[in-house]
């Protein structure tokens, strides 16, 4: 294992003590809860959190269904969510149960125009844990958060989860499903814990997100079971703090077979950096026509030592897309500038079932190489039956980047251009149909070596 990686072991140890220093437990009925999944709780509720300010303590849902809008954490919190308990979203577009918020972070950050709503928010706290075997339904099917298109962006449908400025954040033992957004995120926000949840969002509409960790560092997730309509796990940057420090690792991300987003996902928005990542023994299926792993650098975003290994990819369009261009976006006092992608390893993968006939795909920018990337032990059983070779494979021309926007290339295993030192080991890259492109195609490359 790598040094990064050890020393991320050694940054998540104390993760796994998050002990409060005061066990005072406050049961929300005993603050006019009903729990009836009819009343309205989200006064009772709000009330038993605030009764935590001052020192702390557990707050306790059993034995119902608890409606309610928007709930705002305090510091060293314990939200034990029972498995008798359901927290239920309110089904509702009035600002008094879920208010618009403009986040406030400490760099200029893109994220500002989306994430305004939520269910349950942690703005700047600490030491908060939420917990308990239970579910949480956002009842993301509400009419009016069913039509993206009319809505516009993500600023209007309220997430499940949301996390800003935070710090020492624990996510464990829960249900998460029907998310009328994305399900949950953490934007800037230090030393995050997502353990043994499980995620479905249902088959609704996009931008319904299993995880989005935005601008983080030190985060641990683990032991988790993501069904999702869009990216089941995405990593963004919108500011120049980043994502680093990433350990992300037994997981089952399944795309439910819709057209939108991918299993695993760095770089939707892409202006800081994303550094130290090591990802392993994932379950990735279903991804439809895009990708189980996707790597993108399209707003500066410099990527750097990703490790990537002991994985199963079944049912999707692409095993690995890995881009490197040039969108122009940027924040305000940040020039527009191109990133950089190096160091990405891919160890012992196996794939199989593809729905689609695509390679995978490592492309940068004349002039702009990805450089370092290693292949070792893979097992790909491609689809193929593509009896041409004459394909042309696009430039990236500033569209939404997704892997399937290339279509079918004239190779059938890998498509590399713009890269330098890519190194494939022992690897077994088949087509279960006959086809007559080869599995391998260099433009503009430097030194790929197959071992």
């Amino acid at each position: 294992m790598k040094k990064a990686s050890l020393t991320l072991l050694v940054l998540f140890s104390f993760l796994c003590i998050h002990a409060q220093s005061n066990k005072t437990v406050y049961n929300v009925y005993d603050f006019g809860a009903k729990g009836d999944g009819t009343t309205n709780d989200q006064t009772a509720i709000q009330k038993a959190i605030d009764a935590c300010k001052e020192k702390g303590g557990t707050v306790v849902l059993e034995k119902g269904t608890f409606l309610t809008g928007q709930i705002v954490l305090v510091n060293n919190l314990t939200l034990q969510i029972e498995p008798s308990a359901t927290l239920l979203g309110i089904k509702s577009d009035d600002e008094k149960d879920y208010p618009h918020h403009l986040i406030d972070t400490k760099y200029p950050n893109r994220m500002l125009e989306d994430c305004q709503r939520r269910l349950i928010y942690g703005n700047k706290v600490r030491n908060v844990t939420i917990t308990g075997g239970g579910i949480i339904n956002g009842q993301g099917d509400y009419e009016p958060w069913m039509h993206v298109k009319e809505i516009g962006t993500e600023k209007d449908r309220p997430s499940i989860l949301a996390f800003v400025g935070s710090n020492n954040i624990t996510v464990s033992n829960l249900t998460l499903i029907k998310p009328a957004c994305w399900t949950q995120v953490y934007i800037e926000s230090e030393n995050i814990n997502i353990q043994k949840i499980k995620v479905n969002t249902g088959q609704l509409t996009p931008n319904r997100d299993g995880i989005d960790i935005v601008d983080c560092h030190n985060v641990l997730i683990e032991d988790s079971y993501i069904e999702s309509e869009d990216d089941g796990i995405c990593f963004k940057s919108g500011s120049e703090y980043g994502c680093k420090d990433i350990i992300v690792r037994r997981c089952i991300l399944d795309k439910l077979n819709v057209k939108a987003g991918n299993c695993f996902k760095l770089g939707t928005d892409g202006l800081g950096s994303f550094m130290n990542f090591d990802v392993s023994e994932l379950i990735l299926k279903n991804a439809y026509q895009n990708s189980a792993f996707c790597i993108e650098s399209m707003d500066g975003a410099v990527i750097d030592n990703l490790n990537f290994r002991d994985c199963q990819i079944t049912n999707c369009g692409q095993a690995i897309f890995i881009l490197l261009a040039d969108r122009r976006r940027t924040v305000p006092d940040r020039k527009t500038r191109i990133g950089a992608i190096s160091n990405i390893s891919f160890k012992n993968i196996n794939g199989t079932d593809f729905t689609q006939q695509y390679p995978s795909i490592i492309t940068g920018i004349k002039g702009h190489n990805i450089q370092n990337v290693t292949f070792e032990n893979l097992n790909f059983e491609l689809k193929g039956g593509i009896q041409t070779t004459n394909q042309t494979v696009m430039e990236y021309d500033g569209k939404y980047p997704e892997g399937s926007y290339f279509g079918n290339t004239n190779a059938f295993g890998f498509f590399i251009r713009h890269a330098d030192t890519i190194t494939f080991t022992n690897c077994n890259i088949t087509a279960k149909s006959e086809d007559k492109r080869p599995w391998l195609v260099q433009e503009d490359t430097h030194k790929v070596e197959i071992n």
